[in-house]
């Protein structure tokens, strides 16, 4: 692995757009007003490029963590020639001040904008309206809606794609919905009537995008399903010849079974065409997961989050867990619960992938998440999990229409603005520590783990979001910072004059005191929760 390559290289270039952006804001506005611009800088300390065109000169600095435009009289106790007072940032109105400290800011809240318009013109993968599983009793399994089915219309308007189904089920509670839907190329129309959900909480509407395999998992080794020959992992296809779609279909078939049961499995569960009949002979009753012995196993691997320790350990997406330490275990909030509890210890992982039983050692590192409404730091390897499952019919979607490419842009960069604005309020009223702050380091790993094993939407994504940051961050009411700089141009007005070199030379030492407060903190938090990774690094080295 090349650290430059994987690493370096693309934080650099994440960080050198969204500094370059901000700086070019300040500049643009700056001669716009016919200020002085002394330098343009990307980076800070020693040059290692510089080049002077006119009165500004162009310079890279040797560290790379931000950059900065030298305007002449910024600076407190600056002094001025009196013919260029008026081409000086001091020297100019508080409106005008005021808008070149804003210009960065806005600038990199325009970044975000244009990115995602430019990736949702190239084509963004969308989940489209073909339904995959249907639960049982649910309002959509009460109007005959079947997996396979898929949802043309909703009260008359055209749609494909599963987030307009989300979006009108999310508007519509105990209110009729008419779907049109097709099926086998015949269209039909159907009314769905949305409920509270069975246990009071959320929206019901009962039909998913992807599959949930009706896969087992047989707790009970002397139990009927593990006597004739079943094994956790095995994926029922069919009970007594009818095809079962998913898990809801199975709890279907077994209830309304009776007499000797025979299933069809795949094993493994991606291999329909390797298909093993079981026959399960129990007396007589109602045929159930409890009579067999077993259960539907509703948790896999989801997702495995870029850099995490589970993607180092080498898990993989569809992998199901059987036991930890030795010990099974019968949830994915079960095994949660074992990764909290272990405090990082390294947990032994028996997983089932391809019908075979493989062993990964993996250690949790502490990681950031939201649990009953609030963000706090626990012990985690970075997975998402679920029941195994297919994933629904994908199609690429793209926006031709630059002004509604440039919508949903806007709307993108406002729900990050809005995400984070909540992130700092949390911050600032104790519901989140400062261990949660991440510096250039975390930044950096993230940039290198998106960038190498996710692509360039992901990248560019994560781009959008940390513009979004850095504009909020700079309009904080901290001197030094943009936003500080507006404080104090108001603070001006508020006075009636300007303030005093000694005020505004305090209020910079306080300002600069605390950035380096908050960049103390997240280095802190970087070495701290990377620090396996810099072991790791340096022994590789020797």
């Amino acid at each position: 692995m090349s650290v430059f390559a994987d690493y370096i290289g693309p934080f650099l270039l994440l960080l050198g757009v969204l500094v370059f952006i901000h700086e070019l804001g300040h500049f643009i506005v700056a001669k716009l007003f016919g200020v002085k611009v002394e330098c343009f800088s990307l980076g800070f300390g020693r040059a290692i490029f510089r080049h002077t065109v006119g009165e500004t000169e162009y310079r890279i600095g040797w560290l790379p963590l931000g950059g900065y435009v030298k305007m002449l009289g910024e600076l407190p106790g600056e002094t001025l020639p009196e013919s260029e007072r008026h081409r000086s940032f001091s020297g100019q109105t508080v409106g005008r001040r005021i808008s070149i400290a804003l210009a960065g800011p806005v600038m990199n809240l325009v970044l975000p904008v244009v990115v995602v318009a430019g990736m949702a013109m190239s084509g963004l993968p969308k989940a489209t309206s073909l339904i995959g599983g249907v639960e049982p009793s649910s309002p959509v399994a009460l109007a005959g809606i079947e997996p396979g089915d898929r949802i043309m219309a909703i009260n008359g308007e055209e749609i494909w794609r599963w987030e307009d189904v989300v979006t009108a089920v999310k508007a519509s509670i105990r209110k009729p919905l008419q779907l049109e839907v097709e099926r086998a190329g015949e269209r039909r129309t159907v009314t769905v009537l949305p409920d509270r959900g069975p246990k009071g909480k959320g929206i019901w509407f009962g039909a998913e995008h992807s599959t949930a395999m009706a896969v087992l998992a047989l707790p009970d080794p002397d139990g009927i399903a593990a006597r004739a020959g079943l094994r956790t992992g095995d994926r029922v296809l069919a009970v007594n010849g009818e095809p079962v779609a998913d898990r809801y279909a199975l709890l279907t078939a077994l209830h309304s079974a009776r007499g000797p049961l025979e299933l069809e499995v795949a094993r493994p569960i991606d291999d329909e065409k390797e298909r093993i009949r079981v026959t399960l002979r129990g007396g007589l009753g109602v045929w159930s997961l409890m009579r067999m012995g077993a259960v539907t196993l509703d948790f896999s691997v989801v997702v495995v989050h870029p850099g995490s320790p589970a993607k180092q350990a080498g898990l993989e997406v569809g992998d199901i867990f059987l036991r930890v330490d030795g010990e099974t275990v019968s949830s994915f909030e079960a095994l949660a619960e074992r990764i909290r509890g272990g405090e990082g210890a390294p947990l032994a992982l028996a997983v089932l992938r391809n019908g075979q039983e493989i062993e990964v050692e993996v250690t949790p590192k502490r990681s950031p998440t939201k649990r009953n409404g609030q963000v706090e730091t626990i012990w985690a390897i970075g997975i998402s999990g679920g029941p195994p499952h297919i994933v629904g019919e994908i199609r690429e979607e793209v926006v031709r229409n630059p002004l509604r490419a440039l919508g949903l842009g806007v709307v993108r960069t406002a729900d990050i603005f809005a995400l984070t604005l909540g992130g700092i309020w949390q911050l600032i009223t104790g519901q989140i520590g400062m261990e949660n702050l991440a510096g250039p380091i975390g930044i950096g790993k993230f940039a290198g783990d998106y960038f190498r094993e996710e692509g360039w939407m992901p990248y560019l994504n994560l781009l959008a979001i940390i513009s979004v940051n850095l504009a909020i961050l700079n309009l904080l009411p901290i001197p030094v910072l943009d936003g500080g700089h507006i404080v104090l141009a108001l603070a001006e007005v508020l006075r009636g004059g300007p303030l005093s070199t000694r005020a505004r030379e305090v209020a910079q030492t306080v300002g600069l005191s605390l950035i380096l407060v908050l960049m103390g903190f997240a280095f802190w938090n970087d070495i701290m929760r990377h620090w396996s990774d810099f072991v790791g690094f340096f022994k590789g080295l020797t």
